[in-house]
């Protein structure tokens, strides 16, 4: 008659299967969580150069202001976006010429990239820069 529960050797290969597989999970699990991306951060941050891009095409798109007025100068650096202190956004504005758009160090020409980059510091881990890139053109 055999008696129900687990022999000696059955309890042994347990602890010996769990010995070795439970330090291999915590070391995956704390490999996961340290590349965890900070979800909030990274939607904050592209929300925030959603704004910018979207006042840009605004800018562009106003009878007052138009393609004219997009330059470096009316966009400066936020060092932090105001009501966003651990967030920094940055324009940067490159002209082309028409042909295969190619970089020109004047811009004569009607065309121009914008691109608005936000960047999170101290906001918690993981968040990348969110980064909008966009041409603009004088038609």
């Amino acid at each position: 008659m055999r008696s129900k529960g687990f022999t000696l050797i059955e309890v042994i290969l347990t602890i010996v299967i769990l010995a070795i597989a439970i330090p291999g999970l915590i070391s995956a699990v704390g490999f996961m969580t340290s590349r965890q991306v900070n979800t909030v951060g990274t939607t904050t941050a592209a929300d925030l150069a959603q704004e910018k891009m979207e006042e840009i095409m605004g800018d562009r798109n106003n009878p007052g202001r138009g393609f004219g007025y997009i330059i470096a100068g009316n966009y400066p650096a936020e060092n932090p976006v105001t009501g966003f202190t651990k967030y920094n956004r940055s324009v940067t504005i490159t002209c082309f010429t028409n042909n295969a758009l190619t970089t020109t160090a004047a811009c004569p020409t009607d065309y121009k990239q914008v691109q608005v980059t936000v960047q999170a510091s101290g906001v918690g881990p993981s968040v990348p820069a969110a980064v909008l890139v966009s041409l603009v053109t004088n038609h």
